[in-house]
């Protein structure tokens, strides 16, 4: 049974990780595929900004400053400069963006010396993360400029100023590598800056529109008052298939449909759109267009209203779409994918706590049997054969639970379940706690075993005990039980402390069997044993250290591991762990603490609701045992019938799982009775996730005890609500 459990649970993790890792691999092509569909948004937008924005410019500095400003913000860069024409080959720093002043003023006091790569007016350079650190390496520097693109601005085959743009970092998916479409859009912009440039120098209107309009490799069409077509660029032309500019602005009807998808007509609906944008001065929208060989092409439209010889006419920008559409259904089928197998590593993940859960239950209720059974047969006479036998069946007892609690955290860990609790305890009594938990095998084997609390250490600390304990509990274990002659050695030391936190240093050291590198590396890998024959020797599932270490990081710590074949091992773990606020640290009282009678528990009556037999006849006894008198219902329904009689408890036992009413719905009908409204009421169930823990206390509940039951948590528990009541 335990290897079939084994089987399944490996199976469901494996599924798990598979489903988690296409999940990872989705999302990741997701960002890039929505990054570069982004990145042509900007350019676009860049282009159709500083048309509208530049052509106000009075002089080149001007021009130059708002294309770098609008630069640095549109595509995401960290620096620009603009270097003009100078002596030779060497270039004038005037306009800069993105430096501290300090830079800035060094970089503009000198001249800059550009390579024969950056002067070929043929071609952008791009060097991005790609590129070695010895290219173009005096430039980089002179400009403070790790990774950039550089484009000339070219006026009449001569070079009259170069634009340069970049990062200083390049951190994808967000602070993305420099690419090819980054280049396309700084040669855009310097091809519309070179014909700014020389429409300033020209002067005339007409010539202007016309460098202007072919200099821009977008689809650029002029309109004007009278809504005539009067230019277009040679793009518009590649863009429908048009035979040449005359046949595209003769026939510019041709270029939609009859309808848009909307419905309207589109040569009505865009007569209304021009109306728009020559009162307001911009429109933007989309639009179905249509090539002269019929193929339509979605589209984006940008209409901006110009001044031309003392009118106003309409730039009319046309982006192709079709890119973009597919980028997006791409991006939608892989959202698709992405939410299947979200869905799919959601189902697996509800089928593993659930096979958890009844994993719990189904082990834990027998185990209780026997674990009480065994319990109360310890407290009869017996011989010392006897005495053996039972130690031994309880030991295995307690082994197999050990493991379903191994296995239950594990389940946790990977849901994320695990809450962790901030109280303050003593670091002494976990210390003496853990020693006493594990001083019996160590006297079997005769070992020396030394625990040690530094002076300097606080012994009130604030944190999660429980889950402290489990860990130094398993580390200890772990020492004693693969130490076969020497000393066990824990130690506990601070290292530091501020802002109300302390961090302590757990040491655990033994002369063990000691291990490899190699097997200390996969430690903390769940199931791992270090050596197969460590298993059938020792036991164990190989769970506790990866237990250990979640939970460790849980709480903000690391643990690590020091080991030597034959010498033995040493485990150190660091917690920061929280200091209260009293001033005052109150000193760790050594003298053993009387041994609990629970006197009190004497005469109390018990409602004990549940379903098995055994377990009925085990609660029983170990209540019997200190007096209580209990009445067993046999179910939530008996349990009401039993209140409904007059009868009175001073608490009630309830478990969780039982046939006609659960123990949760039970609790939910009591507590409608004002009558039992301060009438404590404790599960005692076989259910021992988290989330059962706080259904049960959802309900009404006031405690919630697992099986197998430790007696004397059951009679502190019982003493603890009966005081509290009375």
């Amino acid at each position: 049974m335990k290897e079939e459990l084994i089987r399944e649970l490996k199976y469901l993790r494996r599924r798990c990780e598979l489903n988690a890792g296409k999940i990872m691999a989705l999302d990741a092509n997701s960002i890039v595929l929505r990054h570069e569909l982004e990145q042509k948004r900007r350019s676009f937008r860049l282009m159709a900004d500083l048309t509208a924005t530049i052509r106000h410019s009075k002089d080149y500095k001007e021009m130059f400053i708002s294309v770098a400003r609008r630069l640095n913000a549109a595509l995401n860069m960290q620096r620009t400069v603009v270097l003009f024409s100078g002596n030779n080959d060497l270039f004038i720093p005037t306009v800069l963006q993105g430096y501290p002043e300090k830079e800035e003023s060094a970089i503009k006091s000198r001249l800059i010396k550009c390579e024969p790569e950056i002067l070929d007016i043929e071609r952008a350079v791009l060097v991005n993360g790609a590129d070695s650190d010895e290219r173009l390496s005096e430039f980089r520097t002179a400009l403070g400029l790790k990774y950039f693109i550089s484009s000339p601005v070219v006026v009449n085959e001569q070079i009259t100023a170069i634009l340069i743009t970049g990062r200083l970092a390049e951190e994808p998916p967000f602070m993305s590598r420099l690419t090819m479409n980054d280049v396309e859009t700084i040669q855009t912009v310097s091809a519309h800056l070179a014909a700014l440039t020389a429409l300033h120098r020209i002067g005339e209107a007409e010539e202007r529109t016309k460098i202007m309009l072919d200099a821009t490799p977008m689809c650029c069409l002029l309109i004007d008052e009278n809504y005539r077509r009067i230019d277009c660029n040679e793009a518009a032309v590649r863009l429908f298939g048009a035979k040449n500019k005359q046949h595209f602005l003769e026939e510019f009807d041709l270029t939609s449909p009859k309808f848009q998808p909307n419905g309207r007509r589109s040569g009505e609906l865009f007569r209304e759109i021009l109306e728009n944008a020559f009162e307001e001065g911009y429109a933007r929208f989309e639009w179905m267009s249509r090539k002269f060989d019929s193929e339509l092409i979605p589209s984006e439209i940008i209409l901006v209203r110009l001044m031309k010889e003392g009118r106003y006419i309409i730039a009319g920008y046309i982006r192709d779409l079709r890119e973009q559409k597919t980028l997006l259904a791409a991006i939608m089928k892989q959202d698709d994918e992405l939410r299947m197998a979200r869905d799919e590593a959601e189902k697996d993940a509800k089928a593993k706590s659930e096979f958890m859960t009844n994993l719990s239950h189904e082990i834990r209720t027998p185990l209780n049997a026997i674990m009480g059974m065994a319990r109360l047969l310890s407290s009869t006479e017996l011989n010392a054969i006897q005495e053996e036998y039972l130690h031994t069946c309880l030991h295995s007892a307690e082994l197999l639970l050990s493991i379903v609690d191994g296995l239950l955290d594990v389940s946790a860990i990977d849901a994320g379940r695990i809450k962790l609790n901030d109280e303050e305890f003593s670091i002494h009594e976990i210390v003496e706690s853990v020693r006493l938990l594990t001083n019996d095998e160590a006297e079997a084997k005769s070992l020396e075993m030394n625990f040690e609390v530094d002076a300097n250490v606080p012994n009130i600390l604030i944190g999660d005990p429980l889950r402290l304990e489990q860990v130094l509990l398993n580390c200890v274990s772990n020492a004693v039980k693969f130490t076969n002659s020497g000393k066990v050695s824990v130690k506990v030391l601070l290292m530091g402390q501020a802002r109300g936190k302390a961090d302590i240093l757990f040491e655990i050291e033994d002369t063990g069997i000691g291990m490899t590198e190699e097997q200390v590396a996969a430690l903390y890998v769940p199931f791992y044993k270090a050596d197969a024959s460590l298993t059938r020797r020792y036991g164990g599932l190989g769970l506790g250290l990866a237990i250990c270490r979640s939970l460790i990081e849980l709480m903000g710590g690391e643990i690590w591991c020091e080991s030597v074949v034959e010498k033995g091992t040493k485990f150190r773990f660091e917690l920061p762990l929280g200091l209260p606020k009293s001033e005052t640290d109150p000193a760790y009282d050594e003298t053993e603490p009387e041994k609990e009678t629970f006197d009190e528990l004497k005469g109390i009556r018990v409602l004990l609701v549940e379903d098995n037999e055994i377990n009925q006849i085990v609660t029983t006894e170990f209540l019997s045992a200190k007096g209580v008198e209990t009445e067993v219902a046999g179910n939530g329904l008996s349990a009401l019938l039993c209140l409904s009689e007059g009868k009175e408890f001073d608490v009630i036992l309830m478990d969780i799982q039982m046939p006609e009413m659960d123990g949760i719905t039970a609790t939910y009908r009591i507590r409608e009775n004002p009558i039992y409204k301060n009438l404590p009421i404790i599960a005692l169930t076989a259910h021992a996730l988290p989330e059962d823990r706080e259904l049960s206390l959802k309900s009404g509940m006031n405690e919630h005890i697992t099986k197998p039951i430790d007696p004397i948590l059951l009679y502190k528990t019982l003493k603890k609500w009966v005081t509290r009541k009375n």
